[in-house]
């Protein structure tokens, strides 16, 4: 187990320099890498959904305007609507936010409250996913850690209890500082695959990095090799009809999750944002890099771009196919076999706890966020997070800054450039914020983090989760949670080699007054980002 962490710092040095290069020789940015079918698909059908609201808004106004009694009509209704808005589910800032906004557009906000509430635009969906889940449940590992250690104990019987999330033991790790060590060794195992390759990836596009997988992939399906891959149609609008012709037409299984409609649904917001490489139930990969060619830096869109990754092995691969075939099923709407593609995993030896997990709608509880806050209150020494975005709600920040009152170390990473300015300003601020309260805040120069990264001194989570309230809500992810000390020691080495390429501000920065006003703007509607 020390070779990975020996081979990590290996490759982060390379890193480290190739980001010093990259600023040396200021590379130019390339403003976007989507084909102009995808931007003209996402464009026409917002342009659709925009024009079936306004329809209904005015309408609804044209009528309000005309009748008395249905003007009335329309505020007690807005009213009702507010009280329901206050005892669903949502955060409490996405409720304030709905109740304003419904009753200062009372004669039309209900309607597009309704419309977009995931209880009723998603209700069938949501019952196919839970058919699901009640019928694959069994074919999740018991675990085989049996008694985890006492620093993670908590978090472990939180995710069964939550989830059936197992505690697998003999399962050993290794952590990739960067997407192209990732990508390396995953291009390689595919190269040795016999049986079948699952891939689960929210955005897949065109270009170097695809090349170099199918150019692997299109052997493997020739010699009978189960081939399938599931991606996003928001992430995957760089993923052309022509390379998905060329894939299916040589017998690889393609699939879209979630086809992006030209009309208003809730159930648009809900992508599956998951990065998934099985490998015949021997492997598996996963992390915050997509399959495009930014993530392991061969195109500069946002500066130099940092992810991370881990290869997982033994019991805990068959978790993640279980996960996979979940999603594949939920897509085909019919029933799938899991038995032939479980119990491929090789018997190793490691005594460490390693707990897959997914979240999404098929959830009542929000997983991924409940397992960030219980890995915050665990923490006693230091508590390092990296992250491309941090919009949380007011319980994770106010166990952020409590755990920095207490004396802990705790470190977050952001990136310096922006992949989207409007999110960037509200992360900027929300993280300068806790600098009030002793969190020390690090901007990784002429970068951008897209790293999903939390350790304490004795647990890691590795995976796709931001610190948003899409990953905490919407969004379909998954993660790894570990008390691998090697692991740990490994992230914290990635840590540290990166805070010196930081700027690290002691206090807030100051901003112009139309500044100010965008912001808070942008604030009181982070929670529907």
């Amino acid at each position: 187990m020390d070779k990975p962490v020996k081979a990590t710092r290996s490759l982060e040095d390379k890193s480290r320099r190739r980001r010093q290069r990259f600023t040396e020789d200021k590379l130019v940015k390339i403003r976007t890498e989507h084909n102009n079918v995808g931007v003209f698909k996402t464009i026409f059908a917002a342009l659709l959904i925009l024009v079936q609201l306004g329809i209904i808004v005015g309408l609804s106004t044209m009528l309000a305007l005309g009748v008395w009694w249905y003007l009335l009509a329309l505020m007690l209704i807005s009213l009702f609507t507010a009280f329901s808005v206050l005892s669903s589910h949502r955060s409490n800032q996405a409720k304030a936010v709905w109740v304003i906004f419904i009753l200062v557009f009372f004669f039309c906000g209900f309607i597009i409250y309704f419309m977009s509430n995931d209880k009723y635009m998603y209700a069938r969906q949501r019952r196919r996913h839970k058919k699901i889940f009640e019928g694959s449940k069994k074919y999740l590992p018991a675990g085989s850690a049996q008694s985890p250690a006492p620093e993670v104990k908590q978090t472990c019987t939180y995710l069964k209890n939550a989830g059936g999330f197992p505690a697998c033991s003999g399962s050993p790790l290794e952590y990739y500082p960067s997407g192209t060590r990732l990508f390396d060794e995953a291009i390689e195992k595919l190269g040795s695959a016999k049986q079948f390759v699952f891939i689960e990836y929210y955005a897949i596009a065109d270009g170097v990095l695809l090349n170099r997988i199918w150019d692997v992939l299109r052997k493997k399906v020739a010699e009978g090799v189960d081939v399938r891959i599931i991606y996003d149609d928001v992430g995957g609008r760089a993923f052309s009809r022509s390379m998905i012709k060329k894939m299916t037409g040589a017998g690889a299984k393609v699939r879209v999750f979630n086809r992006l409609l030209s009309r208003f649904t809730f159930a648009m917001n809900y992508r599956d944002h998951r990065k998934i490489i099985i490998v015949d139930g021997e492997v598996v990969f996963t992390g915050g890099s997509n399959i495009a060619d930014e993530y392991i830096n061969e195109k500069h869109m946002h500066g130099y771009w940092k992810d991370t990754g881990l290869k997982v092995e033994g019991e805990a691969v068959d978790c993640f196919t279980v996960f996979f075939l979940r999603q594949w099923e939920f897509i085909e709407k019919k029933g799938v076999e899991y038995l032939p593609y479980l119990g491929h995993y090789k018997k190793l030896s490691s005594p460490y706890t390693v707990v897959p997990y997914v979240d999404g709608p098929e959830y009542s509880l929000t997983v991924c966020k409940s397992v960030f806050e219980s890995v915050i209150s665990s923490a006693k020494e230091r508590l390092y997070i990296m992250t491309p975005y941090f919009i949380p709600d007011d319980s994770v920040f106010q166990a952020l800054a409590n755990k920095a009152l207490s004396g802990v170390d705790v470190r977050i990473i952001l990136p310096s450039v922006p992949d989207k300015y409007y999110v960037y300003l509200v992360t900027r601020d929300n993280a300068e914020k806790l600098l009030n309260y002793g969190v020390k805040i690090y901007y990784l120069r002429d970068s951008f983090v897209h790293s999903k990264l939390v350790i304490t001194e004795s647990s890691a989570v590795v995976g796709t989760v931001n610190f948003d309230m899409r990953s905490f809500y919407q969004q379909f992810e998954n993660a790894v949670f570990t008390d691998d000390p090697y692991v740990v020691s490994a992230i914290r080495e990635d840590f540290e080699r990166t805070f010196p390429d930081c700027d690290s501000p002691s206090k807030p920065a100051r901003s112009g007054v139309f500044k100010k006003v965008v912001i808070t703007l942008l604030r009181f509607v982070s929670p529907l980002m």
